[in-house]
Parts: structure tokens; C-alpha cells; sequence
């Protein structure tokens, strides 16, 4: 089913933010531009509502991948099978 294939590719690219994210640590400021494309519209969606940023920490990406679990999880539900559907694509 395609929603788990750009949900999946979604998660994939927030975990790539989250680890050039740490990168700065050392001084190595790496973010593509289609990345920033692609994730700062959701975030920005998020921090209108809830306040996810506590002091040098942004809570955001967990509030994003917490909401794709909700929504695949719900999917599921009513959609029983389309979950082994995803699966068979990736074997």
C-alpha cells in the first residue's frame, strides 16, 4: 500500500535530519536543501501548535514520528492485510 511506502520514506528522512542535526556538535553544518524542503514544513505545522522545544532540544522530530506510528498503526486497523502488502515489496 503506498501510504506505508511514503510514511516509511517520511521516517527516513527525519532520522537523516536527526543525525546531521547531531553533526553540528562538531561544527559540520550539512542539511540539503530538498531535506529542509521536505521536513521544515512539518515541523513548522507542529511548533504552531505544541511547544516542542525545550531549551537546546527540539522535540519535534519524536512528535512526528510518534503521529506516523498513530497513523499507520491506524491504517492497520481498519485495513487488516495492507501491512503484508508493504512488506512483500521490500522481500
Amino acid at each position: 500500500m503506498p501510504i506505508f511506502i511514503f510514511f516509511t520514506l517520511i521516517k527516513y528522512i527525519i532520522f537523516a535530519d536527526i543525525i546531521l542535526s547531531w553533526l553540528q556538535i562538531f561544527w559540520l553544518k550539512m542539511r540539503p536543501q530538498f531535506l529542509a524542503g521536505i521536513i521544515d514544513p512539518m515541523y513548522e505545522s507542529i511548533k504552531k501548535y505544541i511547544p516542542t522545544t525545550i531549551w537546546p532540544i527540539d522535540f519535534t522530530p519524536i512528535v512526528i514520528l510518534i503521529l506516523i506510528s498513530f497513523i499507520l498503526w491506524f491504517v492497520e486497523i481498519f485495513f487488516p492485510g495492507s501491512h503484508s502488502t508493504f512488506n512483500s515489496y521490500f522481500q
